[in-house]
């Protein structure tokens, strides 16, 4: 009985698998890189029995632009389909009638489905891959830097945070097939690699900027150099996602680059304190911080008769030596008084604009 049912399988299912068959994906949402194709079956066909897992030699294959269709035979790329339209698809094991298989390759595989106990010893299926760009990727990343200021001296670690964008294609279907998907026959998500490429993108972000402050570009310039940043990671990943993942980035986008607002106000504060070492420059800084204090007195509604201003000292420059400066009410002549032009005044007439003093 059972070498009896052996053979009614094998006959009935290798029969059943004479029919050729068409494959298709419909356009693959954009969290997808790869789905298995689906084998074309509309209410008036006859090929309804035949096993799933058995592409007829002969059969079409047909792809979409901007897909890649791969057949595995075994767990193996046994085909590679990236031009859009029909394909042939040819194999030895599931020869058909209807491709010129003839007669004796239909007792062939009887004979070798009763071996099997009258099951089919193969296995095939259709994995279509999404080979558009995938874009719209974020990512962020805060890299540590050994900062030198020629101007300063300063020597310190500071923190640089960029942000952006990437995004990538896959170029070498059947690396992608072989390392992503593993002989799956599902879905593969995006969800699934995203983790990994951005981990490693950031490494690779890292690497640049390191690259480029060691060779002289000061962290505050960093954010002129988003052009030396890009092509950096692009030549990185490019040759690892190729050969480990059969991707390619094809852009990156960096939104911002700059030192830490903490970091930044160190490097500021270094660089104020050299300033102000220089004579010249120490005066300067004085005189205009007098100035400020005198004009923000005389512009005070409500200290029209406070006439004392605290001394203005400078700090830093040893050759400029403190200053105090007092508006003082002369209590034996005028009163001071206040022009609408909002200078102050001793005379009958306004030194600025030449108001007559109010009664």
């Amino acid at each position: 009985m059972g070498i009896f049912k052996a053979a009614t399988g094998a006959l009935g299912g290798t029969l059943a698998d004479q029919w050729l068959e068409m494959f298709y994906c419909d356009s693959m949402p954009q969290d997808v890189l790869a789905q298995r194709g689906v084998k074309r079956v509309s209410a008036s066909t006859a090929n309804t029995k035949g096993d799933e897992n058995v592409i007829s030699d002969g059969s079409l294959i047909t792809v979409n632009e901007g897909q890649c269709a791969l057949v595995v035979e075994l767990g193996k790329v046994l085909a590679v389909y990236t031009e859009a339209g029909e394909n042939t698809f040819h194999s030895k094991k599931s020869g058909s009638l209807f491709s010129g298989g003839g007669l004796g390759g239909v007792g062939r595989q009887i004979s070798e489905r009763i071996s099997f106990g009258g099951d089919v010893a193969i296995h095939q299926f259709v994995m279509y891959l999404d080979m558009k760009e995938h874009h719209g990727n974020p990512f962020s990343v805060a890299v540590p830097l050994s900062v030198s200021d020629p101007r300063t001296g300063l020597d310190y670690c500071a923190t640089v945070n960029m942000n952006g964008v990437f995004s990538y294609r896959i170029t070498d279907p059947a690396v992608f097939y072989k390392n992503i998907c593993g002989n799956r026959t599902g879905t593969v998500y995006k969800s699934e690699v995203q983790p990994q490429l951005e981990a490693e993108l950031k490494s690779a972000a890292a690497v640049a900027l390191n690259r480029l402050c060691g060779g002289g570009v000061r962290p505050t310039e960093l954010s002129g150099s988003t052009d030396a940043i890009t092509q950096a990671i692009q030549e990185t990943m490019t040759e690892q996602w190729a050969r480990l993942r059969g991707f390619t980035v094809t852009a990156v986008a960096i939104g911002a680059v700059a030192l830490r607002p903490e970091d930044l106000a160190v490097l500021q504060s270094a660089q104020r304190a050299e300033m102000l070492t220089d004579p010249s420059m120490a005066a300067a800084t004085l005189i205009t911080a007098q100035a400020d204090a005198t004009t923000a007195a005389a512009q005070n509604q409500s200290g029209a008769g406070i006439y004392g201003i605290a001394a203005v000292q400078s700090t830093t420059a040893q050759s400029v030596k403190p200053t105090n400066i007092f508006l003082q009410k002369d209590t034996t002549g005028p009163s001071l008084w206040r022009c609408p032009c909002g200078s102050m005044n001793t005379g009958n007439f306004c030194e600025n604009c030449g108001t007559r003093r109010p009664n």
